[in-house]
């Protein structure tokens, strides 16, 4: 089928928000992951995810100023077709002119088309050898299987799994349970695989010292500690780093250190998420990535209302944007800090506009430039609830 072409692409993010038209494009009969979707909302949903991640891959490595020339290809698709702006409201937003935002949507669109010319499952899902791609592709297939899982139970399986590669490496592995671990939301499968992953790298990176394993309670979370005698290079493991990358995407936390391992997963228990944000194709985006069960998602799109609406409905965290009419997210994140009884509920930014230390100092608990994969916001989410941030450098040592 050859490379695709910036006309394709042009059609498929002219109509990211409408599943029933961007479900018949060209592009989504070009990737494996949109093919073979049974339904028309599942065909839209798996191509605008790809969408979205293929813009991410715009985004500069360092972050730059928003307008810089630079980040340019990634802001403006990023104003366009994620924030839906008009040609009139990008040229006041990037002080350009409207030839010279036409002409940038049209080299950052002819951009976005070679990186998913290069995307894995073009064509084919055999057609990719990409170790990334294919972990992506199992993982969308993964992400909707979350039940209660026994947290205690599924690590002493991975113990199990894993008692002859301690033997063979004559390392002693210490199981230590907490008083009152609870039932986690997981799927019990993955969730085997990354205790057995944990365990298998800190074995092998023990050098015969003993290996503590711990459980954990921390607030709406439980989780798994294993700590290692001594330093080690943990934070280099691959199968750890592609750990990580599964934990993400099912909404645990995998946090790396010399010394520690730690694994945090929430309690089988929905959360509630209020999106102050006036974008309802932004909203739309936040309610498939956070879906029920697990999930209570609510909504605001007047950022004058926010602070009344926090107040009365308590959620568990909140998700703002910055760039909105009649009053700014700054505006708003100052409100629900200065307020006693809004300042501890943890507030995540997301919006084009990318100033993390602002928001860190006006207290936001995590901060991510639009437009926003899965993966990422269940991590800045998942992180963002936990009651105190412990760096993984820093573990208990085993007793």
């Amino acid at each position: 089928m050859g490379l695709i072409q910036r006309d394709e692409v042009h059609e498929a993010l002219s109509c990211l928000q409408d599943n029933v038209a961007l479900a018949q494009v060209r592009l989504a009969g070009r990737f494996a992951q949109s093919t073979s979707a049974l339904g028309i909302d599942e065909r839209a949903n798996r191509l605008r995810e790809i969408l979205l991640e293929a813009i991410e891959v715009l985004r500069p490595p360092h972050h730059l100023p928003f307008r810089s020339l630079e980040s340019r290809h990634y802001d403006v698709l990023s104003l366009r077709y994620v924030s839906s702006m008009s040609i009139s409201e990008m040229c006041s937003e990037l002080s350009l002119g409207r030839r010279q935002v036409h002409r940038d949507i049209e080299e950052a669109e002819a951009k976005l088309a070679q990186v998913l010319s290069a995307w894995p499952g073009l064509e084919a899902e055999e057609a990719s050898n990409d170790e990334s791609g294919s972990l992506r592709a199992e993982l969308d297939a993964l992400a909707t299987r979350q039940e209660e899982q026994p947290l205690l139970e599924s690590l002493r399986v991975a113990l199990e799994l894993v008692a002859p590669l301690a033997e063979r490496r004559a390392v002693e592995v210490a199981l230590r349970p907490g008083e009152h671990t609870a039932h986690v939301l997981a799927d019990a499968a993955v969730l085997r695989q990354i205790l057995v992953q944990m365990l298998s790298a800190a074995i092998q990176a023990a050098d015969g010292q003993p290996v503590a394993v711990s459980t954990c309670e921390d607030g709406t979370h439980s989780g798994v500690v294993i700590d290692l005698a001594t330093e080690s290079d943990l934070p280099h493991a691959r199968q750890l780093l592609d750990a990580q990358q599964i934990a993400a995407r099912q909404g645990m936390v995998l946090e790396i250190g010399s010394r520690q391992l730690r694994l945090t997963a929430r309690r089988s228990s929905a959360l509630s998420v209020l999106v102050v944000e006036d974008n309802p194709s932004a909203v739309q985006l936040y309610r498939r990535y956070l879906p029920p069960p697990s999930w209570e998602v609510r909504s605001v799109n007047d950022p004058r209302l926010a602070y009344e609406a926090v107040k009365s409905n308590r959620p568990d965290i909140i998700i703002l944007d910055i760039m909105m009419p009649r009053m700014d997210g700054w505006s708003v994140l100052a409100t629900l800090a200065g307020h006693p009884n809004t300042a501890q509920i943890p507030v995540v930014i997301c919006s084009v506009v990318y100033d993390p230390e602002l928001g860190e100092t006006l207290g936001a608990r995590a901060y991510l430039k639009k437009p926003v994969t899965q993966a990422e916001l269940l991590a800045a989410l998942e992180r963002s609830l936990l009651p105190r941030h412990r760096p993984a450098s820093e573990p208990r040592p085993p007793r």
